[in-house]
């Protein structure tokens, strides 16, 4: 009986314990080193016919997504900051699963310094099903509004 509370107790103070623990903050997204933009999300998903919101075309281009809202296709949800001095014109992103390059989104427009930007790209319903692994948004390139342009000099292989 004394063995039985004592495993008791034990258990208690054990759980008590791991309550006790700050919860942990999930793993932030991986980031591209030199290219002064922060990603903070990174999502690959598909949507189910019926549901329509502005977005972002291949080359770049601005959709209000009512009419012309491509459902049976893949998306890209990529919320980002420009940490460079200059304002960006256009931010070339590579998503990368299971270290290979599998699509790429254009943002194209004015993003000065420090604002969060929450875009979503339409991409190739072909790279899904993902499965398990951690998508990674690379930046593969940034051009600034004075006309210069940074270029990820170890960009994420093809295949």
């Amino acid at each position: 009986m004394l063995i039985f509370k004592s495993a008791t107790v034990g258990a208690a103070i054990s759980i008590l314990a791991l309550l006790a623990l700050p919860a942990s903050e999930p793993n932030p997204p991986a980031q591209t080193p030199g290219s002064n933009v922060t990603v903070f999300t990174c999502d690959p998903h598909q949507h189910a016919p019926g549901v329509t919101h502005p977005w972002i075309g291949p080359y770049g281009e601005a959709h209000p997504g009512r009419v012309d809202f491509p459902s049976d296709e893949g998306f890209l949800a990529i919320d980002y900051r420009n940490d460079a001095r200059n304002p960006a014109t256009e931010v070339d992103f590579g998503l990368v699963i299971r270290e290979t390059l599998v699509a790429t989104a254009k943002d194209i427009g004015t993003f000065s310094k420090g604002v969060k930007i929450q875009h979503e790209f339409v991409i190739s319903r072909e790279i899904f099903p993902i499965g398990a692994s951690s998508p990674f948004c690379a930046v593969l390139r940034v051009k600034y509004a004075d006309g210069t342009e940074w270029h990820n000099p170890n960009p994420p292989p093809t295949d």
